[in-house]
């Protein structure tokens, strides 16, 4: 998948599926305990809400060409990484609790928001950049990121509920492209932590299939790339659903 156009597409339709998922579940399954440790299943979806706010102004500010922090936000990159993300953790349990009931029809009223900035987007604003706190992305960087955060906390929720949960094989694809840009080096990057550098293959198979090395250590920036003649330390085997 290339075009900005397409991608916004599956975040509108992967948006929309999601919701009709959850709308569906019982009671008892939103008060479930997701696999991600802070949020029950609605905290989730209370996440899924709160981060089109900050998507939507960053990447509108982005696509017209200003990739500033927002007014009293810290640099791109810079500040602590962990406390953060468990700001980010509470303020979507916060938000539950204040919506209540009112949680599904919150979200669905800024999914057509968001659609809506989406929707100003073209092709030609693929490479734009835009802020974001761990650090400035593209625009195509924010949808892929989008996709990802939607399927891979989907499968937080569905894993607990399901005996087989099945990730979506459409955005796949963008997961993969999301990795070596904004989770590699930035999310995960050991550094001095590992003494000597490592290089770890990932032979992946089903859909978006292929042949990924990942090195790491040794004081240097942790990379992704395509597998090459280079011999890797460790090769890791696994199917992309998992």
């Amino acid at each position: 998948m290339g075009a900005v156009t397409d991608k916004v597409q599956l975040v509108k339709e992967e948006s929309a599926r999601i919701a009709e998922y959850l709308r569906k579940l019982t009671p008892a399954a939103w008060e479930t305990q997701s696999a991600c440790d802070a949020w029950q299943v609605r905290d989730v979806l209370a996440h899924f809400t709160l981060s089109m706010d900050m998507f939507g102004a960053c990447i509108a500010r982005g696509a017209a060409g200003d990739a500033a922090p927002p007014d009293g936000s810290s640099p791109a990159g810079e500040g602590d990484q962990a406390a953060r993300l468990a700001a980010n953790a509470q303020r979507a349990v916060t938000l539950r609790e204040e919506l209540g009931e009112g949680l599904l029809a919150a979200y669905n009223e800024r999914r057509v928001q968001f659609d809506e900035v989406l929707a100003g987007l073209s092709d030609g604003d693929k490479d734009k950049p835009c802020y974001h706190p761990a650090g400035t992305i593209s625009v195509e960087t924010y949808l892929n990121l989008r996709l990802t955060e939607l399927i891979v906390h989907e499968w937080d929720i569905r894993s607990v509920l399901e005996a087989e949960p099945v990730l979506s094989s459409e955005s796949l694809p963008s997961i993969v492209e999301m990795f070596p840009v904004f989770v590699v080096g930035r999310l995960f990057d050991p550094g001095n932590g590992m003494p000597a550098s490592s290089r770890f293959r990932f032979e992946t198979t089903g859909g978006a299939a292929g042949s990924y090395d990942i090195v790491a250590g040794g004081g240097e920036k942790a990379r992704m790339e395509t597998a090459s003649h280079l011999r890797p330390d460790v090769i890791l085997g696994c199917d992309t659903q998992t």
